[in-house]
Protein backbone atom coordinates (compact mmCIF):
# COMPACT_ATOMS: atom_id res chain seq x y z
CA UNK A 1 0.00 0.00 0.00
CA UNK A 2 2.71 2.46 0.83
CA UNK A 3 4.38 1.48 -2.58
CA UNK A 4 1.01 3.49 -4.02
CA UNK A 5 1.77 6.34 -2.14
CA UNK A 6 5.61 6.55 -3.24
CA UNK A 7 5.76 10.33 -4.79
CA UNK A 8 2.74 11.69 -3.41
CA UNK A 9 2.46 14.38 -0.51
CA UNK A 10 0.38 13.37 2.62
CA UNK A 11 -0.14 16.69 3.68
CA UNK A 12 -3.09 17.84 1.31
CA UNK A 13 -4.39 13.78 2.91
CA UNK A 14 -3.18 14.74 6.45
CA UNK A 15 -5.30 18.30 5.80
CA UNK A 16 -8.83 16.71 4.43
CA UNK A 17 -8.62 14.41 7.68
CA UNK A 18 -7.56 17.13 10.40
CA UNK A 19 -10.40 19.33 9.02
CA UNK A 20 -13.06 16.65 8.78
CA UNK A 21 -11.44 15.81 12.44
CA UNK A 22 -12.33 19.33 13.08
CA UNK A 23 -15.61 19.84 11.79
CA UNK A 24 -16.73 17.54 13.84
CA UNK A 25 -14.63 17.80 17.23
CA UNK A 26 -16.03 21.62 16.42
CA UNK A 27 -19.48 21.13 15.93
CA UNK A 28 -19.22 18.85 19.64
CA UNK A 29 -17.52 21.34 21.13
CA UNK A 30 -19.98 24.14 20.29
CA UNK A 31 -22.64 22.08 21.37
CA UNK A 32 -21.12 21.22 24.43
CA UNK A 33 -20.19 25.07 25.18
CA UNK A 34 -24.21 26.44 24.43
CA UNK A 35 -25.30 23.63 27.07
CA UNK A 36 -23.20 24.10 29.45
CA UNK A 37 -23.10 28.17 29.40
CA UNK A 38 -26.54 29.47 28.66
CA UNK A 39 -25.95 32.67 28.28
CA UNK A 40 -25.84 36.09 26.04
CA UNK A 41 -21.77 35.28 25.33
CA UNK A 42 -22.17 31.40 24.66
CA UNK A 43 -22.83 31.90 21.26
CA UNK A 44 -19.18 34.00 20.82
CA UNK A 45 -17.46 30.67 22.39
CA UNK A 46 -19.07 28.38 20.47
CA UNK A 47 -17.99 30.20 17.47
CA UNK A 48 -14.62 30.00 19.03
CA UNK A 49 -14.39 26.84 19.80
CA UNK A 50 -15.41 25.50 16.70
CA UNK A 51 -13.26 27.78 14.16
CA UNK A 52 -10.07 26.83 16.79
CA UNK A 53 -10.66 23.15 16.79
CA UNK A 54 -11.57 23.21 12.59
CA UNK A 55 -8.29 25.32 11.64
CA UNK A 56 -5.94 24.20 14.30
CA UNK A 57 -6.80 20.47 13.69
CA UNK A 58 -6.60 20.85 9.66
CA UNK A 59 -2.73 22.68 10.16
CA UNK A 60 -2.05 19.89 12.53
CA UNK A 61 -3.26 17.34 9.49
CA UNK A 62 -1.38 19.54 7.12
CA UNK A 63 1.85 19.27 9.22
CA UNK A 64 1.95 15.59 10.32
CA UNK A 65 1.44 14.52 6.28
CA UNK A 66 4.39 16.74 5.56
CA UNK A 67 6.53 15.30 8.34
CA UNK A 68 5.12 11.46 6.92
CA UNK A 69 6.08 12.41 3.57
CA UNK A 70 9.33 13.47 4.70
CA UNK A 71 10.13 10.81 6.68
CA UNK A 72 8.99 7.46 4.42
CA UNK A 73 10.88 8.82 1.42
CA UNK A 74 13.12 11.45 2.30
CA UNK A 75 12.95 15.50 1.17
CA UNK A 76 12.24 16.29 -2.81
CA UNK A 77 14.98 19.06 -2.50
CA UNK A 78 18.35 18.35 -4.25
CA UNK A 79 20.88 18.04 -1.35
CA UNK A 80 24.30 19.64 -1.71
Amino acid sequence: MLEQLRGRNLAHVGCTMGLVLGLIAGMFAAILVISVYQAASAADWATFAFFTLTFGLGALGYYLGTRLTRRLWGSSEPRE
